[in-house]
């Protein structure tokens, strides 16, 4: 993994977070799987899923 690959992740890993805590309570695209979106950038960034999870308090409504 490059680290462009790396800092690309962290962007959106970032937005994703941004997003969540502001459209939380909101319907979502049933396109869009916001946990799965924070998995893959996780796994690209190599932070544990579920610590990161956890730690942000990022619960499924």
């Amino acid at each position: 993994m490059n680290k462009q690959d790396k800092l690309d992740s962290f962007v959106k890993l970032y937005h994703l977070i941004n997003f969540y805590y502001e459209n939380r309570d909101q319907p979502a695209d049933k396109e869009f799987d916001f946990f799965e979106e924070v998995k893959t950038n996780c796994d690209t960034l190599e932070i544990d899923y579920d610590s990161f999870i956890q730690e942000l308090r990022l619960q499924r409504l």
